[in-house]
């Protein structure tokens, strides 16, 4: 069984200054990252990759001659790289994004198809009754 934090007696004890200094001198920095991307090991040859692209070569074929020289990367990924150079955002989430739905106008009435075909008992006879 874990112990409650008194966050009471904490901020009591906080130098809310230092702390402000430290967040402050952090919005300075850039962060931390763990492991670089694709995109970051391929931004010093964007231009190039770009302009090789436009000329018509594949992403297929570019990703061989970057294999050959040392930078593993699938077509699809470098695919990625290319079209989010080109948009200038992340296209990897303008593709996520689901199309809105034409809604139906208000005054128009449900279509009845087959998959809607049901039964039920006439509540004064018992007979059942189909529904189309």
């Amino acid at each position: 069984m874990s112990t409650r934090m008194d966050y009471t007696q904490i901020a009591a004890k906080l130098d809310y200054a230092a702390l402000e200094k430290k967040l402050e001198q952090l919005t300075q920095r850039e962060p931390p990252r763990k492991r670089k991307t694709a995109a970051d090991v391929l931004e010093p040859l964007r231009e190039r990759l770009l302009a090789l692209r436009r000329k018509g070569w594949k992403t297929g074929e570019l990703a061989e001659e970057l294999k050959a020289a040392g930078v593993p990367v699938s077509p699809a990924c470098l695919r990625e790289c290319l079209s989010r150079w080109t948009t200038g955002g992340d296209a990897a989430t303008k593709s996520r994004t689901r199309r809105r739905q034409k809604s139906a106008p208000s005054n128009t009435q449900p279509t009845i198809t087959t998959g809607q075909v049901g039964r039920s008992n006439d509540s004064q006879t018992g007979q059942r009754v189909t529904t189309r």
